[in-house]
């Protein structure tokens, strides 16, 4: 059974099993894909909308300056369908997960990035060795005890 044969309620209650991350587990080239028929429908017209048409997923490498933390950015496919450009920088660190307070690994944008990107938190952790379940947040108050919203990082580098 892969990853993608689970509910979202299923992702949800397996978030607190899954074991601790690490920074390296988030440091490469990542393709996302999202669980159920109605977010692989639904999500990348959202995304379209707010600035992340033809998302392809997230790169992350280590900073020089800093050994607690990961620069990232997010992956766009080229309007052919070739190619990918990067956008939307982000920084990573591990730290207590919304969810339940245990580590994760927390991916957050600048205070200036546009909105909403300003309030989303995504947060990873480690199904397999080359897959990462995460959990976005929307980290307003509100709407920052709502629960994730599951999707899944692949690794392919």
């Amino acid at each position: 059974m892969t990853i993608h044969d689970h509910s979202l309620r299923a992702l949800r209650r397996a978030w607190g099993s899954l074991p601790d991350p690490r920074l390296a587990d988030l440091t490469g080239t990542f393709e996302a894909s999202y669980v159920g028929a109605p977010l692989r429908t639904v999500a990348p017209r959202g995304l379209a909308l707010v600035g992340l048409p033809r998302w392809f997923g997230k790169r992350f490498r280590p900073t020089d300056a800093d050994a607690a933390h990961l620069t990232g950015v997010n992956l766009l496919r080229g309007a052919d369908g070739t190619g990918l450009s990067e956008t939307l920088p982000m920084t990573a660190t591990v730290g207590p997960s919304l969810a339940d307070g245990r580590p994760a690994l927390l991916v957050t944008y600048p205070g200036d990035a546009p909105r909403p990107w300003r309030w989303v938190r995504d947060e990873f952790r480690p199904w397999d060795d080359d897959t990462l379940l995460g959990m976005t947040f929307v980290d307003v108050p509100g709407l920052r005890r709502a629960p994730g919203t599951p999707f899944v990082l692949t690794r392919r580098d």
